[in-house]
């Protein structure tokens, strides 16, 4: 089946409209605390002024290195944010208490499977710009297929989402970087807002604090539209090869 992106797309959209309530809370809890507590750790990264790539460079490595254990550690609740919004809509009949402990119990593969597919992802980036979407688009859907059928247990997932997007490779990745740059684009406009309101205060600390909070807003608003649109592409894809 060849996915269409606009049907996709409605489908996301319409999840929204239905449950709107319901993940603005999730997104509340599980986006938008891990990013804030990353935008404020990121906030502590100084550069010299007209620092050259190298310096940047070593503060960068400076500040993962300083920030390894903290940043694993967000990583992971963010992932287990995305792993509860799967859980909710393409596991039927949970409660939000059954879909807390069911991600829980099966968030280290789910963890495991991201960091895997961003590692062969990143990979595919360091050789040409096409490459690692091509992989981005062929790996997107193993999230969705290892939360919607817990039977296929993790290798099983990988399959399953290889499998479905076969034939959708592009397709997947315009959808899914399309929605990523877009959100991601408005996030990082209130970054920018917000760091020259904070400029204006002379960089005082009060600012820094007050006006992270819309940062960490746009960021987890940018995390729930991916999990949604995947959610949609998975159930189109995952539908038509059940002959559904």
């Amino acid at each position: 089946m060849r996915l269409s992106i606009g049907r996709a797309l409605a489908d996301a959209a319409a999840l929204w409209r239905s449950e709107r309530d319901l993940i603005v809370r999730i997104a509340g809890v599980f986006y938008l605390l891990p990013i804030l507590a990353l935008a404020m750790l990121a906030s502590g990264l100084t550069l010299p002024d007209q620092a050259t790539s190298e310096q940047v460079r070593e503060a960068v490595s400076g500040f993962y290195r300083a920030n390894l254990v903290w940043l694993l550690a967000l990583s992971v609740a963010l992932e287990f944010g995305s792993l509860v919004l799967l859980n909710l809509f393409l596991q039927r009949g949970l409660t939000i208490r059954e879909t807390l402990q069911a991600s829980a119990l099966r968030l280290l593969p789910f963890v495991l499977l991201g960091f895997a597919n961003g590692a062969v992802m990143q990979l595919g980036f360091t050789l040409f710009i096409l490459p690692g979407l091509y992989v981005f688009g062929r790996t997107w859907l193993m999230g969705a297929a290892y939360a919607a059928e817990p039977e296929r247990r993790l290798l099983g997932a990988v399959e399953r989402g290889f499998r479905l997007s076969a034939g959708n490779g592009w397709r997947l990745a315009l959808l899914g970087m399309g929605v990523v740059m877009i959100t991601g684009a408005a996030a990082f406009a209130l970054l920018i807002v917000s760091q020259m309101l904070v400029a204006l205060t002379g960089g005082a600390q009060w600012a820094q604090a007050l006006f992270l909070l819309p940062v960490a807003a746009g960021g987890s608003a940018a995390y729930g539209p991916v999990s949604l649109v995947g959610v949609a592409a998975y159930r189109r894809l995952a539908g038509s090869s059940s002959g559904t």
